[in-house]
């Protein structure tokens, strides 16, 4: 059987899952044998500032310093219905950590509330969401008329391994975000609104992405476009351009209605048991002028140059430029939503915080940038492989990195 026989044969969205879930498989248990000493706690990268070492579930390590984001998850992790500031030894650094509950309530619903479980819950968790990653962006895939194992370039970000490997909510919304994108494509707007609504409570910068898509999809009614061949929303029911069809009710606006309530009525939630609107303070910790932070990244990498840290930081921010260039080369190739999408991932990214771009986690907080300019390359005319051999050969180093070092 020749090459051609055989990938028909495998395309199917099945395929790329078949293929990220034992890769993502054999990174964690190569770094809980090397970097985390056989220790799943120590995905975790607990810190003493707000873990105390006495009051914790005897299986987490608690090292000296202010330890990392995936304590605050392990925290709600072990009873997401516990919203108090202090519990179990742990602080939330901030009120904003608790409006990202779909990562810990799988995790909690993994472990079936066992706190022995719950390090290994977070890992599984994970794993399942970069195999689920790869599956919807087959989905995708399919659905632009390309082979299915394209969908493992979502799944390939450098930026996912950290996730992995520090127990972080990138890897759930993200999946979820690609799941909400493929049931659209494929006309399903219930099933999107579902997706979306676990992307919104995963992750609060998600909102802005079914923002965006309502907003579209308000705005094409308005200009009488709706469900042109520019559009991933279906056919428009015979109803008279204008306001009045643009504000008429239908079934499709489930894709957006159902996680935009959602994220309100799970703020009003956090806003009555914490007495803080937490979308409100992670907007001012995540962003801010643009440009600026990004310019501090690059003066302060160059500056440690050749450090390895400063090499791999360079290489993945080169990477990432030249997917978002080459993207937005064939922007006008793909459907209105995702080009608009796409303009808002940009600027997200040039707008966010100065120690996120300073930070040297592979720029998982930008990977809705990487993301949207995947699927914007899968609409693209030109070939895209040597791209996705630049994504890949990130990945291996980024890999190798965290293989030995928490």
């Amino acid at each position: 059987m020749n090459a051609t026989a055989t990938l028909r044969r495998i395309d199917s969205p099945l395929a790329p899952l078949a293929v990220a879930l034992p890769m993502a498989t054999l990174f964690v248990v190569a770094r809980w044998l090397d970097a985390a000493h056989r220790q799943l706690g120590q995905f975790v990268v607990a810190g003493s500032l707000y873990v105390s070492r006495t009051r914790t579930p005897p299986n987490l390590p608690v090292g000296p310093g202010s330890g990392y984001d995936g304590q605050f998850y392990y925290r709600l992790a072990l009873n997401p219905f516990d919203l108090a500031r202090s519990a179990f030894g742990i602080r939330f650094d901030s009120y904003s950590r608790v409006e990202r509950i779909g990562y810990p309530f799988l995790a909690w619903l993994v472990a079936r509330g066992h706190h022995a479980s719950v390090p290994l819950a977070l890992v599984i968790v994970n794993v399942l969401a970069c195999a689920l990653l790869a599956l919807a962006g087959g989905l995708v895939a399919k659905s632009v008329g390309r082979h299915a194992l394209w969908g493992l370039i979502f799944a390939g970000y450098w930026g996912y391994l950290w996730t992995m490997g520090r127990d972080l909510s990138e890897l759930t919304t993200a999946a979820l975000v690609m799941l909400g994108f493929a049931a659209l494509l494929r006309q399903a707007p219930i099933w999107s609104g579902i997706a979306f609504l676990g992307a919104v409570l995963s992750k609060e910068t998600a909102v802005l992405l079914v923002g965006t898509i309502a907003v579209v999809t308000l705005w094409q009614r308005v200009a009488g476009h709706e469900g042109g061949p520019a559009s991933i929303i279906g056919p428009a029911p015979p109803i008279g351009p204008g306001l009045g069809r643009a504000l008429t009710p239908r079934r499709s606006d489930l894709a957006f209605l159902l996680p935009l309530i959602g994220f309100v009525v799970w703020q009003l939630v956090l806003v009555g048991a914490t007495g803080h609107l937490p979308i409100y303070k992670s907007g001012g910790e995540n962003l801010g002028l643009p440009f600026v932070g990004m310019a501090h990244g690059i003066s302060h990498y160059l500056s440690i140059f050749p450090t390895i840290a400063s090499a791999l930081w360079i290489g993945e921010f080169v990477a990432l430029v030249l997917l978002a260039v080459a993207a937005g080369l064939s922007f006008r190739q793909s459907p209105l939503e995702f080009r608009a999408l796409w303009i808002v991932s940009v600027v997200l990214g040039l707008s966010a915080a100065t120690g996120i771009w300073l930070g040297d986690v592979g720029f998982r907080s930008l990977d809705d940038v990487f993301l949207l300019s995947c699927v914007l390359l899968l609409y693209r005319s030109r070939p895209i492989w040597p791209l996705a051999v630049l994504g890949g050969g990130m990945w291996c180093a980024v890999a190798v990195e965290l293989v030995r070092y928490l």
